[in-house]
């Protein structure tokens, strides 16, 4: 699961690199919100600033900078490229990790205030 806080610099840590069959990929993350399905997909890419890849992945998210994401709950699918910037279309076309994302911060208005 990915816990994304608003208003933060995000930390995403994933073990992608186990499951991919590219040998240096970019990896494309697409997020669906669950509340909203007919609305567009969310594509985001990063680069991997994991000094240690074989072990572990890890990407940075600046909430609101890289995305504004509407507080809730997303499905999350990870696809890889041997290019850049990835696509879902120069992808190899394999989600090759899919999972459930969840984005939170402060109410903006309540009827306590």
């Amino acid at each position: 699961m990915i816990y994304i806080k608003k208003d933060e610099v995000n930390q995403i840590i994933l073990t992608l690199t186990e499951v991919s069959t590219l040998p240096t990929p970019y990896y494309l993350f697409v997020f669906q919100n669950e509340m909203d399905k007919l609305s567009a997909p969310i594509t985001f890419y990063t680069a991997d600033l994991s000094a240690y890849p074989e072990r572990f992945n890890q990407f940075e998210l600046d909430e609101p900078v890289d995305l504004e994401l509407v507080k809730g709950q997303y499905t999350y699918s990870i696809y890889e490229s041997s290019t850049t910037p990835p696509t879902i279309a120069n992808s190899t076309g394999v989600v090759i990790e899919e999972g459930r994302m969840v984005v939170s911060g402060p109410i903006v208005s309540s009827i306590y205030e």
